[in-house]
């Protein structure tokens, strides 16, 4: 892990291998580091939309492929919470999956992007589709 903090503020980068438990790990990290220095209140939202992002890209990206790696980076500015999650998956149809209606609420699988949606104040993704970069505010 690799956690630097200076003027324009706190960063996390961190790879981990394709595997729930690890990803796990991860957002209990992401917890503290947000509780830790005074964004309690932001911790909740920030560790539900890596949690999901670093699920899909683990299950869907990398196909559960432990060999496989996702990488996070975490930037805390003045006003934003930026998170970035990549896989080593071929990626996926975002555009098609922005466009679908609205996930079953009594099913489990499928619902990823919608929570995140409630959440980020900016969802983007590389061409590729293997890549999310989310924006989400401080407060």
């Amino acid at each position: 892990m690799t956690l630097a903090i200076g003027v324009t503020g706190i960063s996390l980068h961190r790879e981990i291998p394709s595997r729930l438990v690890d990803a796990d790990i991860l957002c209990r990290e992401i917890r503290s580091l947000l509780v830790d220095n005074g964004l309690g209140e932001a911790s909740f939202p920030v560790e539900l939309a890596a949690r999901e992002c670093l699920n899909n890209a683990i299950i869907h990206g990398n196909r559960g492929d432990a060999n496989k790696k996702v990488a996070l980076n975490l930037q805390i500015r003045r006003k934003w919470i930026y998170l970035r999650i990549s896989d080593e998956g071929s990626g996926f149809n975002w555009r098609k999956a922005k466009r679908a209606p609205p996930p079953d609420c009594a099913g489990i699988r499928g619902r990823g992007l919608s929570i995140v949606d409630l959440y980020a104040d900016r969802i983007t993704f590389n061409r590729r589709g293997n890549q999310v970069t989310l924006r989400l505010e401080r407060s």
